[in-house]
C-alpha cells in the first residue's frame, strides 16, 4: 500500500479529526510531505479541513477564549456539515 492510500485510511479508520502533527508522527512522515499529501485528498473531495480556527465555526464562539488556536484538522468528507464536531473550547 502507498503511503498516499495509508493517508486516507487512517482517516477511514479514525473516530475523530486528525490533526497533521498526530498523524506525521503515526505514519513516520515529514511534516511538509503529508501536508502535500492530505492536499491531494482535499483537492479529490475525500478529506475535508474541521474549523481551522477552532471556535469561529461553532454557534457558541461568542463564548471562547479570543486566545484559542487549534492545530488544523481533518476528517473523511462524508455526512453533512452539521455532523461536523464542535472546536474544543466549546466542547
Amino acid at each position: 500500500m502507498t503511503v498516499l492510500k495509508q493517508v486516507l485510511q487512517t482517516f477511514e479508520n479514525a473516530d475523530r479529526p486528525l490533526s497533521l502533527t498526530q498523524m506525521a508522527r503515526e505514519l513516520k512522515v515529514e511534516p511538509a510531505l503529508l501536508d502535500e499529501m492530505i492536499a491531494y485528498w482535499v483537492r479529490k473531495g475525500k478529506l475535508r479541513e474541521v474549523a481551522e480556527s477552532g471556535c469561529a465555526a461553532c454557534a457558541l464562539h461568542d463564548h471562547c477564549s479570543p486566545i484559542i488556536r487549534l492545530p488544523r484538522r481533518y476528517e473523511l468528507a462524508t455526512g453533512s456539515s452539521a455532523d461536523q464536531p464542535r472546536c474544543a473550547g466549546c466542547g
